[in-house]
Order: C-alpha cells, then structure tokens, then sequence
C-alpha cells in the first residue's frame, strides 16, 4: 500500500506547482483543516485515499507526536500486509476475526524472518488495540474481534512483562564517555591530537546537561538558548521550566547547576558563535520554511514572528519540539538559530545524529579503554542511559539524606518523624516530581538499584517483631552503624 507522511518541507519544495493548481500554500500549512505535520496517508492504486487506515491516522494524529505516528503506521501496515499476502484465506482490518489476529501475534513473534520481542510487540498491540476501537467506536465494526479479561489481557498478550530497562553508568565509566569519547582526550588526560570532532563543547556539555538534570534527549535538544540562563557566581543551581517539549507535556522544573552553566557559557561563546556565523547564509534560504522571530519578550517568555506567510506569536514553554525546529531570530545581520545546542546549517540536531555522536563517542571510550585498561566500558550506551544514571545516584543520595536527619534528629533528643514528614521527604516521591514520571510504579523500579537492598531486608524482618521500634529507629541504627566503621 503506497505511504506517504505531510511534511512541510516538501510543500515548500513544490510550492510553486501547488499554486499553479490553485492551492494556497500558507492555507495548506497552517489552516484550519491543515494536517499536523508527519500524519501518515495511504493511497490505492489510482492514487485515492485508502480508507479505513487514513481516516484512522487523521484522528490519531490529533492526539499522538509524529514519531509515534509513524511507529504505529509501520505497525498497522505490517499487520495489513500479513492478512491479505500471508493469511490464507486472506482478509482485510475490518474483516479480521480473533483466530487472524492472533495467527499475525505468533508470526510476528515466532515465524517471521526477524521475530520480535515483547517490548515491540507491546507495541504493535497498542497500534492494534487503538485501530479495533477507533473502528467500534465509529462504527467500523461492531465491536472489537476479541475481548478484553479483567487482569486486563486479552488475546494479543504474549511474552512476559518487561521490567524497566535501565542501564546506569558509575562515574568511572561516564568520565571515560564524557573526557574520551566526547572529550577527545586519552584515559590518562593527554589531548589526542588524532580526535577530529567540530562540536566537541556541545557534545560534552549536552552530555552534562543530562546526566545532572536527568532530562530526556528531546528535552534537552530542543532547549532553546533564552531557556538556559548565564552563569552567575552568587547563585546556586537555576531552576528551567519544561513544558511542551517534556514527555506527554507533563510540566515539570529541572535544576541545573553552576558548574554546567559555566560549560555552556563557554559553548556559547566558542562553538556556538562561531556556527550561529555560518549558518546565516543556509538559513536565509529557506527562511519560508522556517519561523522567523522579529520580536522577543524575554520578561513574558514569549515570541512572535511570521510562519508559512503568517504573523504568528507563542509562549516558549507552549512551544512543540517540530516549532522549535524551525524557529529563528531575524537579526541585523540576517537569521540566526534560536536553538541552543546548534548543528551544521543552523539547525537543532535530529534524535538519529544525536545518537550518532553517542554512539561514535561510546565506541572511542570502549576502544581507548581496552587498550589502556582501566574502565571496563559497557559495549552500548544510550543517550537514555545518562537520565537512568541521575536516577540511580539522586535515589541513593536521597535516600542517605533521609537516614542522616534522622540520626541526628534522634542524636539531638528528638522523637521520631511524623507520617506526613516521612512522606514530604520521601526519596521516591522526590525522585518521581525530578523524573516526571506520571506514574510512581516507575520511578519504583529503580529501587533495586539500590546498594544492599537484600541485606537491609533481611536485617529489618528480623527486628520486625519488636513493637516498640520503628522504622526510622532501624533506619537511624544502620546510619551510625556505617559511620562508626568509617
């Protein structure tokens, strides 16, 4: 089944022919009826609309980012493409019944060429999921072709449930990633005057942005440079709001701190300067594609300019990851990038080339190490790993807080906390509103992260027995424990 995606760019690209057929170009972009951008449609043969997947799309993409559009298109049409070419008798979405579904679950997962594993399967049975009751719900069909169980699963289940994947870095490893691979230093701290990489303060302060902020590679990508704050040397940390760009819109306040700030004040002035230079020529030449801004509220925190031939204003914090991408400030020397980590051209990085910088950057780490020694690297790291890494320290810095003002509550005569102060101190609550994680099932997961937890229980039941303690008692008792054998 032909596919296509809406992408304004390639409307720019063939403005002039769309305007020869009668099209306003600037109605087609930003109208009422106008498609967000990256909404998948499909065409039949004579080149019509392919229904029920397109008005399905149409929908969805009122609701779901482009990146997860396109996810749930390959996954839709992997499932199309089995019932009428693999299924025999073959059939269609709307004529499928339970027995097809669940034939395409296990060819997905065990006869294919490259089954899957669970955690994409969760995934193709979400697309799925969404399709049957988008189709029930407008009459498509009467009802879903299989049925939902109490515990929630239902005949597309398969594998077991997946816990969080989370892969932490110990400082030795990170400052190897940081100084090696980003840096282009050799493990003993020598430049390496064979390192050949042109952005190396953005890749190593975008690295620290994130292993101690703990925000997502589209958070901190998609900063702005008016977000972040100059250094200030009677300050501490600073807060920055997150809002459009955060996971679900979820708003939440990361702190960064000083010593980051001074890193990327450096940037700015170095790296940064000088790309902002070259890129004004490329950028001036595809300025309709882009959101230009002639007006700058930084009291208000809000930006106004002219998008696909009309004037236009926004709050920064309101602002979508695909509109800070093409946003830019008309200068007097001509446009610049409003961005604040900066690419070739002017533009914000994609997630792809971010994660090429990581990758290149972790195999130079792995590399160096082997053949210095030292730091046993892991063989894959992701940008994700850096948020995971913050996670893992903060819960078990919080945690050691918790149990330090308790020792010296008690040192100082005082009873124990109450359940409303335990609860306002509580390390997985912090950490959760730090994340921001909607659910507090998965901040919980890294509780296993922690050091000795098997111990800690083990000592607690024992110790249960006695009503007259507490567990802040025990939690007390195991402080002055550790600080005496130091």
């Amino acid at each position: 089944m032909p596919y296509f995606f809406t992408s304004s760019s390639h409307v720019f690209r063939h403005k002039e022919a769309l305007r020869e057929l009668g099209f306003d170009v600037s109605e087609l972009l930003s109208g009422t009826l106008a498609l967000p951008e990256g909404t998948p449609f499909f065409v039949d043969e004579d080149m019509r609309p392919a229904e029920p997947m397109c008005s399905y799309f149409f929908e969805l993409a009122k609701h779901v980012e482009a990146e997860s559009l396109r996810d749930y298109a390959y996954d839709m049409m992997t499932l199309d493409d089995f019932l009428a070419r693999v299924l025999d008798p073959p059939a269609d979405l709307l004529s499928a019944t339970e027995e097809d579904l669940v034939a395409f679950r296990r060819w997905r997962t065990q006869l294919s060429p490259a089954p899957v594993g669970p955690a994409t399967w969760r995934r193709n049975r979400v697309a799925i999921n969404g399709f049957y009751d988008w189709a029930a719900s407008a009459g498509l069909v009467e009802r879903r072709p299989y049925a939902r169980r109490r515990n929630g699963r239902d005949a597309l289940s398969w594998g077991a449930t997946v816990d969080l994947d989370v892969r932490h870095l110990s400082r030795a490893q990170y400052l190897m990633l940081h100084r090696v691979g980003l840096g282009g230093d050799r493990p003993d701290g020598t430049p390496d005057p064979g390192f050949r990489q042109a952005f190396r303060l953005r890749n190593m302060v975008a690295a620290e942005l994130a292993v101690t902020t703990g925000m997502r590679l589209r958070e901190f990508s998609c900063l702005l440079d008016m977000e972040v704050p100059r250094p200030s040397p009677s300050a501490g940390g600073v807060p920055v709001a997150l809002g459009a760009i955060a996971k679900y819109g979820y708003h939440r306040v990361v702190m960064v701190q000083q010593r980051v700030l001074r890193s990327l004040e450096l940037y700015r002035r170095t790296e940064r300067a000088a790309q902002v230079l070259k890129s004004r020529k490329a950028l001036w030449h595809c300025r309709e594609e882009l959101f230009v801004v002639d007006d700058v509220d930084e009291r208000r925190m809000r930006l106004s300019g002219r998008m696909h031939g009309r004037r236009r204003s926004f709050d920064v914090m309101a602002m979508s990851a695909p509109l800070r991408r093409i946003a830019v400030l008309e200068a007097e020397r001509g446009l610049e990038p409003l961005a604040l980590f900066v690419g070739r051209g002017g533009r914000m990085l994609s997630a792809s080339r971010w994660q090429q910088v990581f990758n290149a950057a972790a195999e130079r780490a792995r590399v160096m190490s082997d053949a210095w020694g030292g730091v046993q690297m892991p063989r894959q790291v992701r940008i994700h790993d850096l948020r995971h890494t913050f996670a893992v320290f903060m819960l078990r810095l919080l945690t050691e807080q918790v149990i330090e003002d308790e020792r010296r509550r008690r040192e100082a005569g005082g009873s124990g906390a109450w359940l409303m102060e335990h609860v306002a101190r509580s390390p997985l609550l912090i950490l959760q509103r730090l994340l921001g994680h909607r659910d507090p099932r998965n901040t919980m997961k890294y509780l296993r992260y922690l050091e000795d937890v098997n111990a800690l229980v083990a000592r607690a039941v024992e110790e249960w027995t006695r009503e007259d303690r507490t567990f802040a008692d025990y939690s007390a008792q195991l402080a002055s424990r550790g600080s005496g054998s130091e």
